[in-house]
């Protein structure tokens, strides 16, 4: 609670030093059945995501921008709180913390963020980087041309709520072509991960070193989206883990979008296949929204729809049925009914 209380603080500061301010503020409500695990008991629950952001504009060249969520504080790739628990499990703890705080700066072709900052880099999914970790660092977009740029980031993860853990480094070249089938964007990236041992919370996998290859592309044609996020790593897998994991280092999903929720009355409707090797990603900070079990090491599908109901409303479901590659055998169904008020 004390970090809300700055928050506020902070935000109250930045709208009297400013000459803009913009407060934001969204609340989502869900259910969850998760059933038909191999290992896990069945799991039903009330949850909830609710966050207040303000973005606070000095001048036409630097804002400076603060979010509050829920969550848990330690293992911040999970935003939501359980506000009813039906089947008999433990209902987690339920923080509020701030989520982001950075400055930004818009140059002539330069983009700059630096402070606690969202994933900035172009993919298609979450498979490599969960949306709701923010980490500690600097991002910068360089505008080659008008329908290219280069992106570098450099930053360190979070273990927990105060710490970090190891160190990444991502370069990523993007561009936009318009085709007679649409518009296409291609994104090539490497990134680099320098591991860290004894982390505290973000245990999984963090404490080796890592390089991947990444390709994040797209093509849209009308209302209908078709994308691709694929990768490899460079290293073998850790001594450790060679026997069982050693030819575990390719990731991919492939994407169907059709529709958006920009106005009332229009449906999103997104369909995905996920397949995630053990070593292809670093397993703490990869997604966390399609199965229960694991976040690598899984294949498995996702399906979303979403209905505009209103300006500031939307109702949806979720279902996603995943298993394990390799080990001891696991599988998921996770259903979800949502909705989203925006204030």
């Amino acid at each position: 609670m004390n970090q809300l209380f700055a928050v506020i603080a902070l935000s109250t500061l930045l709208i009297q030093s400013s000459h803009a301010a913009d407060i934001s503020a969204n609340v989502l409500l869900r259910y969850e059945n998760e059933t038909n695990q191999v290992n896990l008991a069945p799991r039903k629950r009330v949850r909830m995501i609710a966050s207040v952001g303000i973005t606070s504009k000095l001048n036409e060249q630097w804002s400076f921008i603060a979010e509050a969520r829920t969550g848990l504080k330690n293992k911040q790739n999970v935003p939501a709180i359980t506000l009813y628990q039906i089947t008999d499990q433990a209902e987690g703890d339920k923080d509020i913390f701030l989520s982001t705080l950075y400055t930004k700066a818009k140059f002539d072709k330069v983009t700059f963020f630096a402070g606690k900052i969202p994933w900035k880099t172009k993919q298609i999914t979450d498979l490599f980087w969960d949306r709701h970790l923010n980490p500690i660092g600097i991002h910068l977009d360089y505008a080659v041309t008008e329908n290219s740029s280069l992106k570098l980031a450099t930053f360190k993860p979070l273990d927990g709520a105060s710490n970090t853990v190891g160190h990444m480094s991502i370069f990523q070249y993007q561009v936009d072509l318009q085709t007679s089938f649409g518009q296409l964007t291609l994104a090539p990236w490497f990134v680099d991960y320098k591991g860290e041992s004894d982390a505290r919370f973000a245990k999984k996998d963090t404490q080796f070193d890592n390089q991947f290859i990444r390709f994040s592309g797209a093509l849209k044609h009308g209302k209908w989206q078709f994308g691709a996020d694929i990768g490899w790593s460079t290293k073998d897998a850790p001594s450790e883990f060679r026997d069982e994991f050693s030819s575990q280092n390719t990731s991919y999903t492939f994407e169907i979008k059709h529709g958006g929720l920009k106005n009332i009355g229009h449906y999103l409707i997104q369909l995905k296949y996920l397949h995630v090797e053990r070593f292809a990603v670093v397993t703490e900070f990869a997604q966390n929204a399609s199965s229960r079990f694991a976040t690598s090491n899984f294949k498995g599908w996702d399906l979303r729809i979403r209905h505009k109901l209103f300006e500031n409303l939307w109702l949806g479901g979720r279902l996603a049925k995943t298993q394990r590659l390799v080990g001891q055998p696991e599988q998921s169904v996770r259903f979800r009914l949502e909705t989203k008020y925006t204030f």
